[in-house]
């Protein structure tokens, strides 16, 4: 074989050489991409996944917490912080204020219905559900409304045998003082209020004059005392 015949060969085999390599390197480079976008893709089906697990557990909390017991906890922890908005969602407040003799007909600003329930709280202590019916039972503790009436009357007859004269606003007035003094004993009463579940949420069916003298403890007593 001639010189030039080898020289020829030997770039043939070169040329095929860098054919295979290029196909190669074409090869590796789809691998390449494919790898990248399954990298991409891995990624975002974790966050939808995520995402997904975040839905179910709100929508688990949210089942899980309509129940007897938050319902009576969000009741009375609404009206503590004179949420009177989301009171109404569990009753009406504009009823349930109303429901005691002594405040029937009176309209109390905002402040001052703020100090009726500014020392509240309570411990409920049981829960008891049969089907769609609960009774819970919460101890709940107040001033003690028969001591801030008590009071209050004796400011007014005082004032009354004095010979002064004194309009509403007056009276008004030496009740707001006695519902900020800080003297008046708290009392806590253990009492039971009745549930029932209706379309899935469960609606405080213990009447307005009831809750009223849970929550009040004393008031009725004390007026009753008078009349």
């Amino acid at each position: 074989m001639g010189e030039v015949e080898k020289k020829e060969n030997v770039k043939k085999v070169e040329n095929k050489k860098d054919v295979k390599g290029k196909n190669e390197e074409k090869k590796n480079k789809g691998k390449v991409t494919v790898e990248t976008k399954k990298s991409k893709v891995v990624p975002i089906i974790s966050i939808i996944v995520i995402i997904a697990l975040v839905v179910i557990i709100a929508l688990s909390i949210m089942f899980l917490g309509n129940t007897p017991k938050k319902t009576v906890d969000g009741m009375l922890q609404a009206l503590k912080d004179a949420d009177y908005e989301t009171v109404n969602n569990y009753v009406n407040y504009n009823e349930l204020i109303s429901s005691s003799e002594s405040v029937e007909g009176e309209n109390f600003d905002e402040e001052t219905q703020k100090l009726f329930f500014d020392k509240l709280s309570w411990n409920i202590t049981e829960v008891k559900q049969e089907n769609d019916v609960a009774d819970v039972t919460v101890e709940i503790t107040n001033k003690n409304f028969k001591t801030i009436i008590n009071n209050y009357m004796q400011k007014v007859l005082k004032i009354a045998l004095s010979g002064e004269n004194i309009d509403s606003q007056g009276t008004e007035n030496y009740l707001i003082e006695e519902l900020k003094n800080e003297n008046v004993e708290t009392t806590t009463n253990t009492q039971t209020i009745t549930l029932l579940k209706q379309d899935g949420k469960w609606i405080i069916t213990t009447s307005n004059e009831e809750l009223m003298n849970m929550l009040l403890p004393g008031l009725n007593e004390a007026v009753n005392s008078l009349s």
